[in-house]
């Protein structure tokens, strides 16, 4: 079997075209695993290098926009997510909890906080990263970490 991709920028949604012959033994069964991919929290992100990569969403950290770009945040690395984060947080789990404008994180990463003197909390993750929430989401911070 052959494979090919094409990336547009211009595309709003992504699209996928299988050209097959009508006996191929396999059709149905990949066609069941890419509509299971489609509806499980996986979220297809671009290294450092331009290549696609699949995430799980248990495996992210933090989404945060970082100059008009959104960054995914794991434990393994950094990656670009073409995407805007209201609707990455509307498929969220209740594990996930917008600290900022820009910041939606995953409260299962949280290795410890610190509230500062101005009352802006700084989370730190297991990894040793921090941010910082802002004050606007601090009543819901504290209500969703029981705080």
């Amino acid at each position: 079997m052959k494979a090919k991709v094409n990336y547009s920028e211009t595309m709003n949604t992504d699209e996928l075209l299988i050209t097959c012959h009508p006996d191929h033994p396999n059709i149905d069964e990949i066609l069941k695993f890419i509509h299971n991919c489609e509806k499980s929290n996986f979220h297809s992100v671009k290294d450092h290098k331009g290549k696609v990569i699949y995430l799980k969403s248990e495996d992210i950290y933090s989404f945060r926009i970082e100059n008009k770009i959104l960054k995914v945040y794991t434990l393994k690395g950094t990656f670009t997510y073409n995407q805007r984060l209201y609707k990455i947080k509307q498929h969220l789990n209740k594990n996930f909890l917008q600290v900022s404008k820009s910041e939606i994180i995953n409260i299962l990463f949280i290795d410890y906080l610190k509230q500062n003197k101005n009352g802006i909390i700084e989370i730190i993750f297991i990894n040793k990263d921090s941010t910082y929430s802002s004050r606007r989401f601090l009543n819901s911070i504290k209500e969703a970490l029981e705080i």
